[in-house]
């Protein structure tokens, strides 16, 4: 220890001069600047707090919010953009370039010069277990060294306590959800993006525009709006989405809401804009939902039912393996790497035994429509059944039950192991395979197809899937119009949002994100009713000073009163007497301010 001390001594003085004193003060003349080097870097700092205080104490007119989204829906975009081209690249290395010009080179070059070596079709399977093991591995070791991302119901916990979302785990999340895409698992990029451009929108109006409190919350929900609405391509839909998933039974954050639209569209034109590409309807059904009469509605109400039922099952699966996994001590933040391990593993093997299971299931539900379609992603396409095409394209109604109810393992599989990302898509999908198992299996009754029978089989997709992600997230409205459109049918809206309500109210007393709740700065007010003597209705609520004191609203006026007498009289009524303070009426049109959030 003292000759390595020694020798290190030596070689300071070799570089420097002959006084060991001399590189303390070279170094800390290095670290403190000059007089003149200090003037421009506190003018610097006098503007930038000069100019944080301006925006901090500017009112929030509409002019003002309107500028705020336009600053956080082109910077949200950028995110997107940067994010988006990050994770597909890794998606492409590992599921595109590798496989094509790496893997099958190689064995069909040891297939050529070896006679006993065995063929692609027989041990590709092994690719797709290695990397998603792999994948797995990345993502513990992620969080084992930038520390735990977050995940959707966190974010929901500090958008209501905080108000914002912390920057400091926007780089665990932006490395540890590409990892968990690239590994196959059930989860999809949205809620990333959501956490991604709620962050650095959060920490863009916290350090530039002073945002503080509720203007500091409705910045962060813009964030959010915009990246959802930039990943889905539906500018209504995603905003809405970021708004409802927030509480339990409707979005609350009202005043921030067409803001935070605003936000959403700026964004989604920036983000297609810079990738090049077009948004629309991206699932192609084979036969199109071209009318809607009373009899669709009932059945989107019967498939609400049906889902809430698959939702519940879902929930209840996920919260006993949740304790399986916590007996053996896998929490993803205390063994953040076996929980990888394991994940990715699982992932894996449920990938080489039923393909279309993998990933996060946008592309996938296309290849529900019409199994003969090449998967999106995985290779080899069957699995550790081959490379061509899952059994020929040749499913039967037991088998997308089989697809559905497997997603909906792997979607539980893939959130306890710690991989991050949204289950939008995922619960889409699986909703999908159900609505295709009950259309098939519908039509194979008889005497029932002659009423159903002409219902084409994206009716009773897509509103099995809007029930079973309502029943999840409580995102009744949003989730209704990002299916619509991106099914490229409109006129199934409806039944869609009939399952959707059904759904919500049946799964009301059992949330899966547990995070969702009511605002606290809202105030639910109680008034009774009451008929003065020329007839007119008078609201009357109880006031904030003593137990006589009272509010009145008649007539478009409110005013502070308090109660002079009481009098039973005959039938069960009351009369009481109440005197109104002329100098505390006001007008209600008075108390509109204009420009206010």
């Amino acid at each position: 220890m003292n000759g390595h001390r020694r020798a290190r001594d030596q070689d300071d003085s070799a570089h420097g001069g002959s006084s060991m004193n001399q590189p303390l003060l070279q170094r800390n003349a290095a670290q403190s600047p000059t007089k003149e080097e200090s003037v421009p870097q506190s003018q610097m700092h006098r503007q930038w707090s000069r100019m944080t205080r301006y925006f901090a104490n500017h009112p929030p007119t509409v002019g003002y919010m309107l500028f705020l989204s336009l600053a956080f829906g082109v910077s949200s975009g950028v995110v997107a953009f940067v994010y988006d081209t990050y994770f597909e690249a890794i998606l492409t290395l590992v599921w595109e370039v590798i496989p094509e010009h790496g893997i099958t080179p190689l064995f069909n070059h040891l297939n050529s010069s070896t006679s006993w070596f065995p063929s692609l079709g027989k041990v590709a399977w092994v690719y797709t277990l290695f990397m998603a093991t792999l994948m797995g591995l990345l993502v513990g070791v992620t969080q084992k060294i930038l520390g735990s991302p977050g995940d959707l119901p966190e974010v929901v916990h500090q958008i209501h306590t905080s108000g914002r979302i912390a920057i400091s785990q926007a780089p665990s999340m932006f490395v540890c959800s590409a990892f968990s895409i690239a590994a196959g698992g059930s989860l999809g990029p949205e809620a990333a993006l959501l956490a991604l451009c709620g962050s650095t929108t959060s920490w863009l109006a916290q350090k530039v525009f002073g945002a503080r409190g509720q203007m500091l919350r409705n910045c962060a929900l813009m964030g959010m709006t915009a990246g959802l609405a930039a990943f889905f391509g539906v500018a209504l839909g995603g905003s809405l989405f970021a708004l409802e998933v927030l509480h339990r039974t409707g979005m609350q954050f009202y005043e921030v809401a067409t803001y935070a639209v605003s936000c959403g569209v700026i964004c989604l034109c920036v983000f297609r804009a810079l990738k090049r590409t077009a948004f629309g309807a991206v699932w192609d059904f084979e036969t199109p939902f071209l009318e809607v009469d009373s009899r669709h509605i009932i059945v989107g109400a019967i498939m609400g039912v049906i889902a809430a039922a698959l939702a519940l099952a879902f929930m209840h699966f996920h919260w006993g393996l949740k304790k399986v996994y916590l007996r053996f001590g896998l929490h993803e933040h205390h063994a953040p790497i076996k929980c990888g391990i394991l994940g990715g593993f699982l992932i894996g093997v449920l990938g080489v035994l039923l393909p279309p299971v993998m990933f996060w299931g946008e592309f996938e539900i296309n290849t529900l429509a019409n199994p003969k379609r090449p998967l999106a992603h995985i290779w080899p396409q069957g699995g550790v059944w081959g490379t061509d095409v899952f059994l020929q394209g040749n499913y039967g109604p037991w088998m997308y039950l089989l697809i559905g109810l497997v997603k909906l393992v792997a979607i539980s599989i893939t959130v306890l192991s710690g991989f991050r990302g949204g289950f939008i898509f995922p619960t889409f999908f699986a909703g999908t395979a159900f609505g295709h198992a009950i259309w098939r299996t519908i039509n194979a009754i008889p005497g029932v197809e002659s009423w159903f029978g002409s219902m084409p089989p994206v009716l009773f997709c897509m509103t099995v899937a809007v029930g079973l992600e309502t029943s999840v997230t409580r995102t009744p409205l949003a989730s209704t119009l990002i299916l619509s459109i991106l099914a490229g049918s409109s006129t199934i809206l409806v039944p869609c949002l009939a399952s959707a309500l059904v759904a919500l109210y049946i799964t009301l007393d059992f949330p899966f994100i547990t995070s969702q709740r009511d605002r606290t700065d809202m105030a639910f007010k109680i008034m009774q009713e009451a008929i003065d003597h020329e007839g007119n209705v008078v609201l009357v609520e109880t006031a904030d000073g003593g137990p006589n004191d009272i509010d009145a609203h008649f007539n478009g006026i409110d005013a502070h009163a308090h109660i002079q007498s009481v009098h039973p009289v005959a039938g069960g009524g009351v009369d009481v007497q109440i005197h109104i303070d002329p100098e505390d009426q006001f007008d209600e049109a008075r108390e509109v301010q204009p420009g206010g959030v």
